[in-house]
């Protein structure tokens, strides 16, 4: 009996292994898919003429509106944010897949030290409480 009840909960153990497994691998397997998402679309914005910076739903970045708004004004780089209540670490692949393709791009036509100089621009600017001009 005892020998039963051991193979039993052995049983039970590895079933519920298997379905962490399993649930894991789902989760990477779509926060891969995401960020090849991500990446695809990039790439077809850049071709159709559009520069954009990816955010995640729920991103909390300092300065964001005056970050966001300096960059569409100083260089006519926009923003674009993805969503996906239910898997937020597939959504927060997919900005990081565009980001991969765009920043690349953006940093080539604008330089980085631009987009820093942008970024303490508009940190300045939020603490003084001034939009973004």
């Amino acid at each position: 009996m005892q020998i039963k009840a051991h193979n039993s909960i052995q049983r039970l153990l590895a079933i519920g292994l298997a379905v962490i497994v399993v649930a894991t691998l789902c989760s990477c397997s779509r926060a891969r898919e995401e960020f090849v998402n991500g990446q695809g679309q990039a790439e077809r914005d850049l071709a159709a003429g559009e520069m954009k910076i990816a955010f995640a739903e729920g991103t909390n970045m300092p300065a964001f509106w005056e970050y966001t708004d300096l960059l569409q004004k100083r260089y006519n780089i926009g923003w674009v944010v993805f969503s996906l209540p239910a898997d937020r670490s597939a959504a927060a692949a997919w900005a990081r897949g565009y980001n991969e393709v765009a920043t690349r791009r953006i940093e080539h036509e604008i330089t980085v030290q631009a987009l820093k100089q942008t970024m303490t621009d508009a940190l300045e600017l939020q603490s003084a409480g001034i939009k973004a001009r």
